[in-house]
């Protein structure tokens, strides 16, 4: 049959263990009351057994006693029959009575009596018994009994087991009547030969039943039994042990196990093809993330084995989200193909490749020497995906970052060494393209440090964490206060005060970070106007805007609301963005800034000098003032060099109509060499540090008029008006004016 060609058909199993009877072969057990087709014969046979042993011991007992009787009978029958033929010899009781003793001289015969038509006793061999009734040997009933049968023989009662009573009617020539012969024959030795006959008989009749039970037992094992154990270890195991081809011609059992084989097939190869599937991608034919977890875990039982490291690398395709966006998604799968075809070429032997997300691939580095090996291989992995290639009319430069961590030194688990690879990744994007990174333990101490914060970060709004640092800004001509910005601490109730350039990026990533905006804008609107009420000179307050926010379209609307709750005029806020920032996305960005600067907001670029911003798209900016980095600053009074990059920065800011802020000034000489440069203001710890709204509010106060309370500072920027610089005015352009 067919089952037995693929190996799935025998009527034993082959190799399974030794189970006890009614236990299921496999680790299932079996249902409530299951009772083994085993057991079942068992039962019925020792049923069938025991009923013919009883049927057996019944027959030998019938027999025995129909041989005591027939036997005994017999024996009656033959003396009665010389005591008949010796009676018509008689010519008188006399002569009947010396027959009579010489016949019960026999070892056999312990009595015999000859009694007259009317029951008297004329001979015996006992001479007590002349003359009495014959009815104390006999009762009435076999009295009766002769007398319908003349010439039978009649069983007479005898309680005594060791005899039997004899009577019939015989002749007396001396008599006109027939009289009544009575014979009482020993039994005791023909019952003892009998029964010892019998006994044996039954014991040859039970060892014949029990040597029969036994042999159709094991037919029926060898040939029902058996096969369906085997066929119920084979359906308990769905096909997984072997049949062996059953003996003779097939039968209904092999039919049940062909049908059972094919159906087994058929769900494995189903199971097979749907487990495949489960752990395959469909676009690129690579192993999903189940299959490169489940492969690492073999890879680092291996290596646990035999010693060795291995390697995990994830590799993820920088910015496919635009390409997807502007290529469209066609072209990134494309794309996507296209490496995991050059990770398949790339691959050693032993080597595992798949695709674990979106644009995300790993690789499992088997057999490696070093840690240093892992960063050739994953360079050369990056070297083969940014290799130029085109998709459709457009040629494409698709860059790569790698993120690597090694067994068994950065984790002895699939989901460490996983968990340590994205690190590392992290780590490499932060690079920049094409960068790759091993993994290092300061980098979990980072990521630590990360969650620690998104998850304190949540409630830091609720409990009122959050707190406003302002730093003044000072007219460096004129020596007034001309405004302050805004700086965010976070005073955390454990770790202390936070500065933002620890928490403010992790509050991009998580998106927290609108929140965190809106309440600095409503603080410091809130403070602002508190401090104009209470009579101190009108200053305006700069406010940090991220990257996030100012591509929120609606971030125009939430100002507008910030300043309409808190009745603060738009000339006393402003915004302050990098120079980074307002390069992404320019078409957005100068749309939300000029509808911004509609609103009479102030628009500053924050940290001008060390981005890549374009001077086409600078002059379209409807920008209030640039920010000199602290980093030229710093530089500015070492050489004559460090003076080039700021005054270019003043005179082109002055061209466009622009003011100029330095900050970072830490000291009276850098403060001469930027006013000498023409800088309008500055900004920094020799002018003010940051300090809280309350330790601002005194400071305001000590500022007479407006002016620095520091006399040092005064003197410092004292001159005269006519040599004060004047710094032309750029006109406000509405969005939609020309540029």
């Amino acid at each position: 049959m067919r089952a037995a060609t693929r190996g799935t058909s025998e009527s034993v199993v082959s190799g399974a263990p030794a189970k006890p009877d009614g236990a299921p072969a496999s680790g299932r057990t079996g249902p409530a009351g299951f009772f083994p087709v085993r057991r079942k014969v068992l039962v019925l046979l020792s049923f069938v057994g025991a009923t013919m042993v009883v049927l057996s011991a019944f027959f030998v007992l019938h027999l025995y006693n129909t041989q005591v009787k027939d036997r005994s009978r017999s024996r009656a029958e033959s003396f009665t029959e010389v005591l008949a033929y010796a009676a018509k010899q008689a010519k008188s009781p006399t002569d009947l009575e010396a027959i009579v003793r010489a016949l019960a001289a026999t070892s056999r015969i312990e009595l015999v009596a000859v009694a007259d038509s009317g029951g008297t006793i004329v001979a015996t061999s006992q001479q007590d018994w002349r003359g009495l009734g014959i009815r104390r040997l006999l009762e009435r009933r076999p009295l009766d009994v002769l007398a319908s049968t003349p010439d039978g023989l009649v069983d007479g009662a005898n309680p005594d087991g060791r005899y039997s009573d004899f009577a019939r009617q015989i002749a007396l020539p001396f008599s006109k009547a027939p009289g009544i012969a009575f014979i009482r024959l020993k039994t005791s030795a023909s019952v003892s030969a009998q029964r010892a006959a019998a006994w044996s008989l039954l014991v040859w009749l039970t060892a014949g039943v029990i040597i029969s039970v036994l042999t159709i037992s094991l037919v029926m094992q060898r040939i029902l039994v058996a096969p369906i154990e085997a066929l119920r270890v084979f359906a308990d195991q769905r096909g997984a042990s072997r049949l062996l081809t059953p003996l003779g011609p097939p039968d209904e059992v092999s039919i049940v196990a062909e049908a059972l084989s094919d159906a087994f097939f058929a769900t494995s190869q189903g199971e097979a093809l749907l487990a495949d599937l489960a752990e395959t991608d469909g676009l690129t034919g690579l192993g999903n993330r189940s299959h490169f977890k489940a492969k690492l875990d073999r890879e680092i039982a291996k290596a646990t084995r035999r010693g060795g490291m291995v390697g995990v690398m994830v590799l993820n395709l920088d910015k496919f989200k635009d390409i997807n966006d502007t290529l469209g998604h066609s072209s990134g799968d494309l794309i996507l193909q296209r490496t995991a075809e050059i990770l398949k070429i790339c691959q050693r032997k032993g080597d595992t490749v798949a695709r674990l997300g979106a644009d995300e691939f790993g690789v499992i580095l088997a057999n490696i020497e070093t840690p240093e090996d892992s960063v050739e291989f994953a360079n050369r992995f990056i070297r083969a995906v940014g290799a130029p290639f085109r998709v459709g009319a457009h040629e494409l430069h698709q860059t790569a970052c790698v993120g690597l961590t090694i067994f068994p030194q950065d984790g002895r688990d699939g989901e460490v060494l996983l968990k340590n690879a994205d690190l590392a990744l992290s780590r490499a994007k932060q690079e920049g393209s094409g960068a790759s990174v091993l993994y290092r333990h300061e980098l979990h101490l980072r990521a630590m440090e990360r969650n620690s914060i998104e998850r304190d970060l949540r409630t830091a709004l609720a409990q009122k964490q959050l707190v406003l640092f302002y730093q003044p800004k000072v007219d460096i001509h004129t020596g007034r206060i001309s405004g302050a910005e805004a700086l965010i601490r976070w005073r955390h109730p454990e770790r202390g005060l936070i500065p933002p350039d620890l928490f403010i990026p992790v509050a991009e990533q998580c998106g927290f970070i609108t929140e965190v905006t809106q309440w600095v804008l409503g603080e410091a609107c809130r403070q602002n106007r508190a401090w104009q009420q209470a009579g101190l000179t009108k200053i305006g307050v700069a406010v940090n805007v991220s990257a996030v926010d100012l591509r929120r379209p609606d971030l125009s609307d939430i100002v507008a609301g910030t300043l309409i709750a808190h009745s603060l005029s738009p000339q006393y806020l402003d915004l302050e963005v990098t120079e980074s920032m307002v390069m992404r996305d320019v078409d957005v960005v100068i749309g939300t800034l000029r509808r911004l600067r509609s609103l009479g907001v102030g628009i500053g670029i924050d940290d001008f000098g060390t981005g890549y911003s374009s001077l086409a798209y600078l002059k379209r900016f409807p920008v209030k003032q640039l920010k000199i980095d602290r980093s030229f600053v710093r530089d500015i009074a070492d050489t004559r060099d460090g003076q080039i990059i700021p005054k270019v920065i003043v005179d082109l800011a002055h061209a466009l109509g622009v003011s100029v802020l330095a900050e970072g000034v830490e000291d009276a000489n850098q403060l001469e060499i930027l006013r000498s440069l023409g800088c309008d203001e500055a900004q920094g710890y020799f002018l003010g540090k940051p300090m809280e709204a309350d330790e601002f509010e005194a400071f305001l106060r000590r500022a007479a008029d407006g002016m620095h309370p520091d006399a040092t500072v005064r003197e410092i920027m004292a001159v005269a008006p006519s040599k004060a610089k004047v710094v032309p005015k750029r006109p406000v352009r509405m969005p939609g004016s020309a540029a």
